[in-house]
């Protein structure tokens, strides 16, 4: 199932509840699915990634292009410089990790982060 820009924006707005504590991961995960429609498998994609991205961690599982840009971006706006670095951070090493697999290089990811960076 291809992942939507609304699907992103709703789980957008779940993962930032988790990460607030406000519900737990699982509770999240389910709560995407029921309100989305994304797969609870993606669900927990996304959260991983949104997590990763909050603690500038290195995370090994991918979403499109636009989905990323839109992480990206709503967490400059929602939680500041400071965590849009570190998810700026997290992920230059996703792209830097998935170089290392043979499987090619995530030219298109690595331009959002080099125009967003500047």
């Amino acid at each position: 199932m291809k992942i939507t820009m609304e699907m992103s924006r709703g789980a957008y707005e779940i993962a930032k509840k988790i990460f607030y504590g406000h519900m737990t991961r699982n509770e999240g995960k389910n709560e995407i699915n029921r309100v989305t429609g994304m797969s609870e498998g993606s669900a927990q994609t996304f959260i991983t990634i949104f997590l990763a991205m909050m603690d500038g961690e290195e995370y090994k599982r991918a979403f499109n292009n636009s989905t990323n840009k839109f992480l990206l971006e709503s967490i400059r706006q929602d939680f500041g410089e400071d965590n849009f670095k570190n998810a700026l951070n997290a992920v230059q090493k996703h792209i830097d990790y998935y170089s290392t697999l043979n499987k090619g290089n995530l030219t298109g990811l690595q331009n959002i982060v080099n125009q967003m960076r500047n």
